[in-house]
């Protein structure tokens, strides 16, 4: 499928009030959602708005991005939205409340951390199995 047509594709079942569920690629919102992480998007209610602090699914530029919210302007005719990934440096984007999609949902922070603590955990033990190896392994011709 291409992009354009994933957009589609995501925009209409947005837009009828389902849920989306899909793989977000990409770096930009590391530690928060990984590449490759599965992530779920909510629409948004006609009434609702989103707020500083929140993930949105937005489309900018014909494609979509899962991004924080870091700022909201309000003008005369609309409301702005400024948009960064939690692993970038500035804000990138500045959207108008009609390219925000959805919010996107993300798995209990527990889980998460659970999940954090045990990767610590494994790489802490193939750290002190290395240390035991070393000379073996200085050994092997």
């Amino acid at each position: 499928m291409t992009n354009a047509g994933w957009t589609t594709l995501v925009r209409s079942l947005l837009a009828q009030g389902l849920p989306v569920r899909f793989t977000a690629p990409g770096r930009s919102m590391a530690p928060t959602i990984a590449d490759g992480e599965t992530i779920t998007v909510r629409p948004l209610g006609a009434d609702e708005q989103p707020g500083r602090g929140e993930i949105v699914l937005a489309q900018v530029d014909g494609r979509l991005i899962a991004h924080r919210i870091i700022a909201v302007r309000s003008a005369a005719d609309d409301t702005w939205f400024v948009l960064r990934g939690d692993a970038q440096g500035q804000a990138t984007d500045v959207v108008p409340r009609r390219a925000i999609l959805g919010r996107v949902l993300l798995p209990p922070r527990s889980c998460r951390a659970r999940l954090a603590g045990a990767v610590r955990r494994f790489g802490q033990r193939c750290a002190r199995w290395k240390f035991f190896l070393k000379p073996v392994l200085e050994k092997t011709p």
